[in-house]
Formats: C-alpha cells, sequence, structure tokens
C-alpha cells in the first residue's frame, strides 16, 4: 500500500465564524470480531473519553471553556468524530481532536466503566419498541450478511472486550490514509491543509489494516416472520424487508423514485393504503438503508396490535403488485419532481455538503455522485424505473419481524401470508 494521505473535503462558509469538521475512519462495527461485536463503538468511546494527558473531566472542561464539542459516532462502514468551533478556537480545538486520534488515553477505569455502562443501553433499546424492532430485523434480515452484526454488542460480546483489543483496533485503523477529512464554514484551503497536516502529521501514514469486502451471502428464500414477544403491547412495530442493492450502484436513481412513490412521501401508496384509508398506523413508509455494500430494502409502520396481521398481509399485497408493475408514469414524474425539488434542502449549508461528500467517499463512490443525482433523476424514464423495481424488489423472500405480544397478535400474522413464524423472547438477543 502506498502512502496516499487521507481524502480531503472543504465547503468554505465564510459568512459564519463557526467550523465544522468530520473525521471519518473508514471500517466501522462490520468490521468488529465474531463473538466481540460492539469492539469498534466501545474504542471510539473509550478514545473520546480522555487524551493527550488529560483525563474525562478534563477534556470535556476544556471542550466547554472553548465554547466547543466533539463527538464520536459508529455506524457500519465508519467511526466519526465530529467537531464544531468557534473559527477563532479552531486550532485550539484541533489540538485536541488530535490528541483522541493519536494519544487516547485508554484508561483502564473509563475501560471497566463503559462495560458497565453498555448493558444499560441494551436495556433502554429493549424498552424502545421501534428500536427493538430494528435490532431484530438487521439481525434476521439476511444472516450472515456483514451489516446484520449489532454495533452495540450483546451481553455476551461485551463480556469479551478486552482493553488491549480496544487499543489494537484504534491503532489499526486511525492511519492517516485511512481517514475521510471534512471542513466546513470559516475556513478556505490554505486553513483546510494546515488543519489536515495537524490531524495527521502524528499519525501512521499507512499500515495494514483490514477492508470491509463485498461477500455474497444468499438469504434464506421464501418469506419468514419472527414474533418478538413482548407483554402488554397496544401496537404492533412492524419491519419487512429484504437484502437490496447497494446505494451508488446501477439502479440507484431508478430506487430513489421507487421508494418515493411506494414510501417516501405523504402521498406513497403506503401511507395512502395504512393510513388514510384504513387509519391502521399514524405512518408507513420504506427506505434502501445507505451503505457501503448492499443493505436492505425496509418498510416500516406500527400498526394497533388488532390489525397488525391484516397490514402486513395488505402490506405484502402492495410490494407484490409494485414489484410486478411499478409505479404509474404520473407518480414517476411527482416523485421524480420531489426529489430533485427537495434536494437543495440538503446541501443548502457548507456543513450539509461537506458531510455528503465525506459520506459518498466512505461508500468509495465518485466525488460529487449525491450532489449529482438530480442530474441523473431528471434523464430517468418511467419505463426505467418499473424495470428496476423487477430487478431489485423480491416480495417472496420478505422478512417480516413484528415486536407486539403473541398471545393477542400472533394466529393473525400467522394467517398473514408472510411465512412460518417463530416467536422468540424480545430480550434474547
Amino acid at each position: 500500500m502506498t502512502d496516499r494521505g487521507p481524502t480531503v473535503i472543504v465547503e468554505p462558509s465564510p459568512d459564519t465564524p463557526l467550523v465544522w469538521f468530520d473525521i471519518a475512519i473508514r471500517g466501522g462495527a462490520a468490521l468488529d470480531p465474531h463473538g466481540i461485536e460492539g469492539l469498534h463503538r466501545h474504542a471510539a468511546l473509550l478514545a473520546r473519553r480522555g487524551a493527550g494527558g488529560r483525563d474525562r473531566s478534563e477534556l470535556d472542561s476544556t471542550l466547554d471553556g472553548l465554547g466547543a464539542s466533539i463527538d464520536v459516532a459508529v455506524s457500519r462502514d465508519a467511526v466519526a468524530l465530529s467537531g464544531l468551533a468557534l473559527a477563532r478556537h479552531l486550532d485550539a480545538v484541533i489540538d485536541l481532536a488530535v490528541d483522541v486520534l493519536a494519544a487516547p488515553a485508554f484508561s483502564p477505569d473509563e475501560h471497566a466503566r463503559l462495560l458497565r455502562e453498555t448493558p444499560q443501553v441494551l436495556d433502554e433499546i429493549r424498552d424502545d419498541d421501534s428500536a427493538l424492532a430494528t435490532r431484530w430485523f438487521d439481525w434476521l434480515c439476511c444472516p450472515g450478511h456483514a451489516y446484520g452484526r449489532t454495533s452495540l454488542g450483546t451481553e455476551a460480546s461485551l463480556d469479551r472486550i478486552e482493553r488491549g483489543a480496544a487499543v489494537a483496533c484504534w491503532r489499526r485503523e486511525v492511519v492517516a490514509d485511512n481517514l475521510v477529512i471534512g471542513l466546513a464554514g470559516d475556513i478556505d484551503e490554505t486553513s483546510a491543509g494546515r488543519i489536515v497536516t495537524r490531524l495527521t502529521e502524528r499519525l501512521p501514514a499507512t499500515a495494514a489494516r483490514d477492508v470491509l469486502r463485498e461477500v455474497t451471502v444468499a438469504p434464506p428464500p421464501g418469506r419468514r416472520v419472527i414474533l418478538v414477544d413482548k407483554p402488554d403491547r397496544t401496537q404492533a412495530q412492524l419491519r419487512l424487508g429484504h437484502l437490496a442493492a447497494r446505494y451508488g450502484g446501477p439502479d440507484t436513481a431508478e430506487l430513489a423514485v421507487a421508494e418515493a412513490v411506494l414510501g417516501g412521501m405523504f402521498s406513497s401508496r403506503l401511507m395512502q393504503e395504512i393510513r388514510v384509508k384504513r387509519g391502521w398506523s399514524y405512518g408507513a413508509g420504506c427506505a434502501l438503508r445507505r451503505s457501503r455494500l448492499p443493505h436492505w430494502f425496509e418498510i416500516w409502520m406500527a400498526a394497533a396490535i388488532d390489525v397488525a396481521g391484516p397490514a402486513v398481509a395488505l402490506t405484502l399485497e402492495l410490494l407484490a403488485d409494485y414489484a410486478a408493475r411499478g409505479p404509474t408514469d404520473d407518480e414517476v414524474d411527482f416523485a421524480r419532481s420531489y426529489l430533485i425539488g427537495a434536494m437543495p434542502f440538503h446541501v443548502a449549508t457548507a456543513r450539509q455538503r461537506m458531510q455528503l461528500a465525506v459520506r459518498d467517499a466512505v461508500f468509495d463512490l465518485p466525488v460529487g455522485f449525491t450532489a449529482r443525482l438530480p442530474e441523473a433523476l431528471a434523464a430517468l424514464a418511467a419505463a426505467d424505473v418499473r424495470a428496476a423495481c423487477r430487478r431489485q424488489l423480491r416480495p417472496d423472500d420478505v422478512v417480516t419481524v413484528a415486536v407486539t405480544t403473541a398471545e393477542q397478535a400472533g394466529e393473525a400474522l400467522e394467517l398473514a401470508g408472510a411465512g412460518p413464524l417463530a416467536v422468540v423472547a424480545h430480550d434474547q438477543y
């Protein structure tokens, strides 16, 4: 591997005395070793809890004194260090960010504390039916897929996280040529170059590191229903979907229109059939998950428990018809106009433009890919969208996850035509 340096995105905007920065470290939770899920999250949070000779309290108070922030986030594809600073304090805040990247304390006390705190986050997810449905759907949609494993971890995997493994993970992936650095706000190209040098000069230029590669995983054929049994529910949090195309692949523009027509607008088919006509759920929508590798096409809603079965049955009918026939010409025209008209709201600020460009870089997409999507949308014909629906939607292989009470909803879900029903305890995962 050659020394190619970080990927850098700069979006100047001198009309505000603020600078935002995002530092994406390619890798992310999908690279957690099997059985040690949660390692990347643990390493990132631990690195933020003290660095450069400051403990957690001293680092936080120094940032507070500068009116600044540095936060970490973990996705399947990257660990992100993001910050905000007044332009006049940028150098001081960047120094702190460099310490987090290059000289985290990895305090044994903080390591132990974080291991005690994370199970509480698991408990919070189990209390949140929507988050619980997403967690189970991710796990079961396509068993064996890199994105199916939890980024948070499980009680068993958290018990296996060792401080040394977190240190090794951070050291292996926090190298200059593995970074995507985005800067936006009151900064010019010259200042940005100086900041990038400071962010990377204390890091190894390059190192051997893992890369998440696309591995063909065949989902189990046919439909399946998993009822996540939770007592005393009045609703059923529903997730339906299957493994689909990669964001950035050949059908990206077509699928953007397809998801808008099916479940991306208030006038979408799901909203009209589920909410407006029947009042079964306050909302219903769908989307292709945006990630570096192929991810899920997912439909979601929260139906009243007494109509959970009929809601699933109707949704599967709508999806089957949509996969076969696709949207009408008028629906394509309206959705395309909506998407093109909405795009300026997603790129209105320098920070938004920077964040989209950072995401594109993490996904290994061409520079400006997302910003140029309106051009691709404008060139689409309705027949293109219909053909993409036939290629990408698989209504006969849908996985349905319902977080609800089995005693009240189990029989109706079994009769919904969604495939064999399995019942699991809500705290089993």
